[in-house]
């Protein structure tokens, strides 16, 4: 494909970012970080960043054109509910960028939206390159599917090929599909591996929190992450906080027990009113509230964390802290999924697909009550034989997931596509 307005050493490049939901979005962010830092590292002027991404990116610097941090939803089905304002966002997104002809367009994430986006760009000429960061995969293929299925699932690479100069992928997963269909592309590694840090020192940790934390001995720290989805909040935190609220009616007062802490991190200033309403119906007393950039150090802390599937659990993975693993949707959206949709998998959560066994306990659906969390949460917090065997199984993982600098090589590819 034409390349149109590459770089010139006399001028500032151009990128638009397209992020869907605040996960994705959080990839974008770094992703611009990195990238300023590389150009700067080389004498270079920062690159005009745009985008649609949320209070992250417009940190790293990125002007808005959407905020996306009440766009995705739960579930297909109320995704397809808003099909028309998906649909008018994309038409606006796309002519913004014909308008403004970036150099280049960053896909982060988010398959349908963005690949939807590629199309429209495609089909009314733009000719500037389009990188698919966190670029599809499908997870059905490790554990092996029906052919038919295996050829449907080909439609969404295909896609990326006409669509897309380079595809980079996060995980080690579709790698095979990539190959096989001549798509430009690279395994890079999950950023995570080097980001899931902590940076408080145990004294700035508990000015912050208010939580008295001694390594000699600890306080007993249960971390919640219920969704950054408003959704998804009201669906799992109520069950998530009620499980807590037994916690911590067990061990009040109990002598020769730990003191006990509930924190959550909260992803979006829009999901903390929805987060104090669940902890207060499910009775939860004390509940420590975090802004998002500490989430790591909480982890870094915990003695368990209860995460919604997805990123959360990733991090949990990555840094090395037990977790169990919580979904829920209404009901009449997990009859449609099951019934209707019939989908399946062994396993959701990370860990467990990649290691093709049950690293962390995944509850979900009418699985994922209060009394089976606080079950599990009592096993996991003093079992050391669980403890262990799924902090071994955490490192597996790793071992899967990380290789060097990951951000950095994606911001030196996509630098390469600038400079040409």
């Amino acid at each position: 494909m034409p390349h149109v307005g590459g770089y010139l050493p006399d001028r500032t490049a151009t990128v638009f970012i397209s992020a869907g939901e605040l996960s994705g979005e959080m990839h974008a962010a770094h992703l611009v970080d990195a990238l300023q830092a590389l150009r700067a590292a080389r004498g270079l002027r920062p690159a005009i960043c745009e985008g649609n991404g949320s209070l992250r990116m417009r940190q790293a610097g990125v002007r808005l054109l959407f905020d996306v941090a009440t766009w995705s939803e739960l579930g297909i089905l109320h995704n397809a509910l808003k099909a028309r304002f998906f649909h008018r966002v994309i038409t606006a997104t796309a002519r913004y960028i014909l308008s403004n002809q970036p150099d280049v367009v960053v896909l982060v994430d988010n398959r349908v939206l963005n690949l939807s986006l590629a199309r429209l760009l495609r089909s009314r000429g733009y000719g500037g390159r389009i990188v698919y960061y966190v670029a599809p995969v499908r997870w059905e293929s490790l554990y092996g599917e029906r052919e038919g299925a295996r050829r449907r699932s080909l439609a969404r690479f295909l896609q990326v090929k006409r669509y897309c100069d380079l595809a980079l992928l996060i995980y080690p997963v579709s790698l095979d599909a990539y190959e096989t269909l001549g798509i430009p592309h690279e395994f890079i590694g999950h950023p995570l591996c080097d980001l899931a840090k902590p940076r408080l020192t145990d004294a700035e940790f508990t000015a912050l929190t208010g939580i008295a934390y001694d390594p000699a001995a600890p306080p007993l720290i249960v971390g919640a992450l219920p969704g950054s989805r408003v959704r998804e909040v009201r669906c799992i935190a109520p069950v998530v906080y009620r499980a807590l609220a037994l916690l911590e009616e067990t061990f009040s007062g109990e002598p020769g027990l730990p003191e006990f802490h509930a924190v959550s991190p909260v992803p979006h200033p829009d999901l903390r009113p929805a987060m104090i309403d669940a902890a207060r119906e499910a009775g939860l007393r004390n509940l420590t509230l975090l802004d998002p950039e500490y989430g790591y150090d909480l982890m870094a802390r915990a003695r368990l964390m209860i995460v919604k599937s997805g990123t959360g659990l990733h991090e949990c993975a990555l840094i090395g802290v037990p977790a169990i693993m919580c979904y829920r949707v209404p009901r009449y959206v997990a009859w449609l999924t099951r019934h209707v949709l019939r989908f399946s998998m062994p396993y959701y959560g990370l860990p467990n697909l990649l290691a093709g066994r049950p690293i962390v306990p995944e509850l979900i659906q009418e699985e994922c009550t209060h009394l089976r969390i606080a079950e599990l949460a009592g096993s996991l917090l003093f079992e050391e034989g669980e403890r262990r065997a799924m902090l071994d199984g955490f490192s597996e993982v790793r071992r899967m997931l990380c290789r060097p600098a990951p951000l950095e090589r994606a911001a030196e590819l996509v630098q390469e596509l600038l400079s040409t």
